[in-house]
């Protein structure tokens, strides 16, 4: 597992233990390094098959970060909530197909890394946007 993806788990049980201040510190660094990472790997090759699999997974930290600062800015937590749920419903339908396609052809082609990575990825975006979507009724119910 990457550096990345351990401050993603810690963030995320940071969020469980309601310690929004220190998950959205933690949050802002996988975003921002996955942010970074994509730039790195558009220039170095723009026309990799595989960008979108870390376009996506820059915007999983996007959400996670809109996520962690809704709890933390209480007043605008409702509008924080509602932009993480239409940043993972984007990127679902944006990225979604583009994903799908590139495991379909990874399977075609016998690359079972890219395609296993494509797959999970599309069913952690699914997992993301329901859990996103349940908080966000969470704080629509709360006022």
């Amino acid at each position: 597992m990457s550096e990345t993806d351990e401050k993603l788990q810690k963030g995320i049980i940071e969020l469980d233990k309601g310690n929004d201040k220190k998950a959205f510190s933690l949050f802002k660094e996988v975003f921002e390094s996955r942010q970074n990472r994509l730039i790195r790997k558009v220039q170095e090759n723009p026309k990799s098959p595989t960008l979108m699999l870390d376009a996506m997974y820059m915007i999983h930290g996007l959400v996670w970060l809109r996520v962690a600062e809704a709890g933390k800015d209480k007043k605008n937590s409702l509008e924080l909530m509602a932009k993480a749920v239409g940043t993972v419903e984007a990127a679902r339908t944006a990225l979604g197909p583009l994903v799908t396609g590139l495991a379909q052809w990874a399977g075609e082609k016998r690359i079972t890394a890219v395609k296993n990575k494509a797959l999970g990825l599309l069913a952690a975006t699914k997992d993301l946007e329901d859990m996103a979507k349940k908080a966000l009724e969470t704080q629509v119910k709360m006022g």
